[in-house]
């Protein structure tokens, strides 16, 4: 029984932060099991962004716990600030498709949310209330390093793919670059020119992809547009033009 008690605050806050990511895999598996129970298309659409924002939170709970990485309370607050947003995601999504009293209620009654926000308050009162001022450098932020810095500011950049519509480039589609770009070995930067042209797509970059930077030919001459809305039958989390995904198994 003693080994269950914390002997300190850093103890307390990995103890209830692995609690809420327990709940947090718990509540991905049981919504991958409603899934079948979804009655049409809308509530179908929402139950899909919700399975797909427990794994990122799952993902995001684990990068606090990761004993590898040199997270601090600042990078702690961000990632647990960030879970909790993709749970309110989650109800919005049936909110806006005016589903929400089927399927929203089986797959929310975990208590995950006033887990995280539990983690979130104890994150901050060990960090003395104050989780750090961001400082900066030459008008980047300090984790910015050096070599992006260098990569932002730069006039020209050498790009590893050319996205071009008239054929001239390695692709035709800013979609067909991203997945060439999840191919690659390593996490170094990876440079995609988009040339000008209106590309009618919605991009999805999968949370596993790294150090991927896109770069149009200014903002009066390289569109990426995609339509999707609400109206639709597509929540706003599932309308991005451009966004980070997960895949649903």
């Amino acid at each position: 029984m003693d080994k269950a008690i914390p002997k300190d605050m850093t103890e307390f806050k990995k103890m209830v932060i692995q609690f809420a990511m327990e709940r947090a895999l718990n509540a991905e598996s049981y919504t991958k099991d409603v899934g079948s129970k979804c009655r049409n298309g809308k509530e179908k659409a929402a139950w899909a962004d919700c399975l797909k924002l427990y794994q990122n939170t799952i993902l995001q709970l684990n990068k606090t716990l990761d004993s590898s990485s040199s997270c601090t309370d600042f990078d702690i607050q961000t990632w647990l600030s960030t879970a909790l947003t993709n749970l309110e995601t989650c109800r919005t999504g049936f909110a806006e498709l005016n589903v929400s009293d089927y399927i929203l209620p089986m797959i929310m009654s975990n208590n995950v949310t006033r887990l995280i926000s539990n983690s979130l308050a104890i994150n901050n009162a060990s960090g003395g209330g104050v989780l750090g001022k961001e400082t900066y450098q030459k008008g980047f932020p300090s984790w910015v390093s050096g070599g992006d810095r260098r990569l932002l500011q730069s006039s020209s950049i050498k790009a590893d793919i050319v996205v071009a519509q008239d054929g001239s480039g390695n692709y035709t589609t800013v979609g067909a670059a991203v997945e060439e770009a999840g191919k690659r070995k390593g996490n170094g930067r990876f440079v995609i020119q988009v040339k000008r042209g209106v590309y009618e797509e919605n991009v999805e970059i999968g949370s596993k992809m790294k150090n991927i930077m896109l770069i149009g030919d200014g903002m009066r001459f390289t569109f990426i547009t995609g339509n999707r809305s609400v109206g639709g039958g597509s929540t706003t989390f599932n309308s991005a033009t451009v966004g980070k995904s997960l895949s649903v198994g």
